[in-house]
């Protein structure tokens, strides 16, 4: 009864006497009780603050009981308050109007104790009932409305509810086992066993229907999202679907134009490479060989751009393989700093704390780019860098002028770049932080930039462990 005892019942009459028995009898029960004398001031009261329930006594002077039933019932936000209409004994004719105006029970004078408080308590679970189910019934409304995709699920992935928009894009109804439709008939961009495991919340994927001679392809973006009960056990899922087809066209446009741009600079780059290697075996003098190798070294940097810009592109479409290196993490470290240093003529510091025995390739991959970076945009009193790296993540740090806060998802994009000057013009075309947030996703990691401003940069990866399945 502890929802009944926090609700409130408004008593109306213009009978001072009456509104005293009213307390008397009721409030021993713990209702909240107020009181009004008039059906004006009921009104101004209810409009201040609704009640769980109104008894409201049909003859008043000025406006009537049944004056303000109408007035309630015509209102959205009074609509679904229960009214018990107060009524002399004989009163036939104000009963057959209360029930034509939708008053929920009557009660006459003189009270009778038990039936008041039995009638109020009833009424005041209709009341919570009522509202529950016309709440949920505004959200179904909202729900359906939507253009996006909505479907609800059991944690064993049975679905309970679709909107239209999602019943529209994958053709399923409530009941149907959501993992097994969708990789049965659509291309999904992830693996079932990490849909399947529950312990990360949130999880973002695609949906690929292919096309066909009927229909043209269609892309949803997917977005996962847990819903746990006290003890932190999932209790539902919630998916949100969005049609991102356009985007994904667009973007696979941009990816052909780059592909076949990266290429075509494959050619006249060995051409060229070829020809530089001639040269300089004819070549004799040693001011001419400087240029020659110069040269040569400009030629090795398109081609590592080329050769990136290709990789990238080629992971959106085929993802990358785990490939674990037993004991290769502190060789690695310590060859891609000495190159760094050579490269940028300074001795960077590098603090490490491994706590692992294997790495997967990917993830020297990732570190090499973070440490480059911190190469590049290092600050004027040395580079200091530390590592620190876990079976759950990796957390790499430098000394650098740091993020801003408003720039810190768009480092993520491609052919973006924070400064335009720092140490003169910093080479590359900015796709460093996109290819590692490739490289993280792909593997269904998450990354995020944890420090900013004045502090250096400081970039952490969550690694979401595989499920295997039975």
């Amino acid at each position: 009864m502890s929802n009944i005892k926090t609700q409130t019942v408004l008593c109306v009459d213009d009978d001072e006497q009456n509104l005293q028995l009213l307390e008397a009898l009721l409030l021993p029960y713990g209702f909240t009780l107020k009181f009004s004398g008039s059906g004006e001031n009921a009104l101004a009261q209810i409009k201040e603050e609704a009640p769980d329930l109104i008894l409201l006594d049909v003859m008043m002077p000025g406006m009537s009981g049944l004056g303000v039933l109408e007035k309630l019932r015509s209102e959205e936000k009074t609509r679904l308050i229960p009214v018990v209409l107060v009524t002399a004994l004989n009163a036939e004719e104000d009963r057959i109007r209360g029930i034509e105006m939708g008053c929920d029970d009557f009660i006459s004078k003189p009270f009778d104790k038990n039936e008041l408080v039995a009638r109020v308590r009833s009424l005041l679970k209709i009341s919570y009932y009522r509202r529950s189910l016309d709440e949920k019934e505004k959200f179904e409304a909202v729900i359906q409305g939507l253009r996006e995709g909505v479907i609800v699920c059991r944690p064993d992935w049975t679905v309970t509810r679709a909107n239209s928009s999602a019943q529209r894009y994958l053709d399923l109804s409530e009941g149907d086992p959501f993992l097994d439709h969708i990789f049965s008939h659509y291309v999904v961009s992830i693996r079932r066993e990490f849909l399947v495991d529950l312990l990360p919340g949130h999880e973002t994927f695609d949906i690929k229907r292919e096309a066909t001679a009927a229909f043209k392809p269609l892309y949803l973006e997917v977005h996962r999202d847990i819903l746990r009960g006290p003890g932190g056990e999932p209790s539902c899922l919630v998916l949100t679907l969005r049609d991102v087809t356009r985007q994904r066209h667009e973007s696979f446009v941009t990816q052909d134009f780059l592909t076949l741009l990266s290429h075509k600079f494959n050619t006249p780059i060995a051409v060229i490479s070829e020809t530089l290697d001639f040269i300089k075996a004819e070549v004799k003098k040693a001011e001419s060989l400087g240029f020659i190798e110069a040269a040569e070294k400009k030629l090795k940097e398109i081609h590592a751009l080329s050769q990136r810009i290709i990789y990238v592109l080629e992971m959106q479409n085929k993802g990358l393989d785990d490939v674990f290196q037993e004991d290769f993490l502190n060789h690695a470290i310590h060859t891609v700093k000495e190159k760094f240093d050579l490269k940028y003529k300074i001795a960077g510091i590098l603090e490490k704390d491994v706590l692992v025995h294997k790495v997967a390739l990917w993830k020297v991959i990732v570190l090499e780019e973070l440490m480059e970076n911190a190469y590049k945009f290092r600050g004027e009193d040395g580079l200091r860098m530390k590592l620190t790296l876990t079976e759950e993540a990796m957390t790499f740090s430098d000394n650098g002028a740091g993020i801003p806060p408003e720039e810190r998802e768009k480092i993520f994009e491609p052919f973006y770049q924070i400064y335009k000057t720092f140490h003169g013009n910093i080479p590359g075309l900015g796709l460093g932080l996109t290819f590692v947030k490739k490289l993280v996703e792909l593997n269904h990691g998450k990354i995020e930039v944890v420090d900013g401003l004045h502090q250096g940069a400081s970039i952490k990866i969550d690694f979401f462990p595989q499920v295997q399945m039975g």
